[in-house]
């Protein structure tokens, strides 16, 4: 989109902008959003849901695909005048009981009421009656880990056990009637668990096996990597594209003259650290009136923004020890004097 705009005849407001809205589509968020639509599909195929489990370490982009999501399936009115809601997205809070995500459900889909009092069999009744109302045909839990966290003497296992029994009668109980004794399809309600691979032990099959039998789908978002010919063709490709969505008539060229792999060292391949590392550059070189982003932008994002990029370097697992380091050059009195790439919507200028 970026190739066609004649980004430098436009205000330094509006390219400033366009900065919040870049998105760069990936094979793994066309993979996930096919899932996720079988999924919906599904639930009026067959008796039970079909749930997944979609893990990566932190800053990977993992929010970013099912708040898109979202987007991308508003909620509505019926004819009817009923409020017709297709996704709910829900954020799991630090060491969230049954009793908190059922909470956190029910005021994602606008109910507020008697949420305190409530023991967490009368909420679950509560949000599988609201979820069913509002034509739910799928719940991402975010943060899913959390549910696993716990400040209290509650063992792992045994929480991984409640809350798998949990979202296990949730997804699938019905009611059943002498008209509809097996229930009706339109009550399964598959749900999509998301987090760090602590979720995993959520459907562990040794652990939970019935949770697990309900959940076919497993997904791992990974990080960029920097080796192997198809690791780096992978990285650099994705800055190609990054690059052409960025506000300006030139390629910066973040992908070529060994940019890809300081621009890897610096942010480890994740996702959320390119974005900030990258869109601040943007800035100050649309600030300082430059055709695109040059290596002395890219220092001076890291060295502003130090604090804020290591406190996202939380790792999952063995990942330890991660610092942010500063592989580019600082600005000096010689600047680059190659003339950068147009790109194909902007040659004729």
């Amino acid at each position: 989109m970026s190739d066609d705009v004649p980004w430098s005849r436009m205000s330094k407001d509006a390219r400033l902008s366009q900065l919040g809205k870049l998105f760069v589509e990936r094979e793994i968020e066309t993979q996930i959003y096919s899932i996720l639509d079988k999924m919906r599909a599904s639930r009026l195929i067959y008796d039970e849901p079909r749930n997944a489990v979609i893990t990566g370490e932190t800053g990977v982009g993992k929010s970013k695909i099912f708040s898109r999501y979202l987007a991308m399936n508003p909620t509505r009115r019926h004819e009817d005048g009923n409020l017709v809601r297709p996704v709910a997205l829900v954020d799991i809070r630090h060491s969230s009981s049954p009793r908190a995500v059922a909470q956190s459900i029910l005021l994602g889909l606008g109910i507020t009421k008697g949420l305190q009092a409530a023991n967490v069999t009368d909420l679950a009744r509560q949000a599988k009656y609201n979820l069913v109302r509002q034509r739910v045909e799928l719940v991402m839990l975010d943060e899913f880990h959390n549910t696993l966290t716990d400040a209290g003497n509650v063992r792992e296992e045994t929480r991984s056990n409640r809350i798998a029994e949990w979202v296990k009668d949730l997804c699938k109980t019905k009611d059943r009637t002498p008209e509809w004794p097996d229930g009706t399809t339109d009550e399964n309600i598959p749900f999509v668990m998301i987090g760090t691979r602590k979720v995993l032990n959520i459907v562990n099959a040794d652990q939970n096996p019935e949770l697990a039998s309900l959940t076919p789908f497993n997904v791992s978002i990974p990080r960029y990597r920097f080796e192997g010919e198809g690791g780096i063709e992978e990285f650099e490709t994705f800055l190609v594209k990054l690059d052409n969505e960025l506000p300006f008539d030139d390629f910066s060229g973040l992908a070529q003259n060994g940019m890809a792999e300081k621009i890897h060292i610096a942010t480890y391949g994740l996702l959320r650290q390119i974005h900030h590392l990258v869109t601040y550059a943007a800035e100050l070189a649309i600030i300082e009136g430059d055709a695109g982003i040059r290596e002395h932008h890219l220092h001076r994002s890291i060295e502003d923004q130090r604090n804020l990029l290591q406190s996202n370097l939380l790792v999952d697992g063995e990942e330890k020890g991660r610092v942010v380091v500063n592989p580019f050059a600082p600005p000096s009195l010689t600047r680059e004097t190659a003339r950068p790439m147009a790109k194909s919507g902007c040659r004729s200028r």
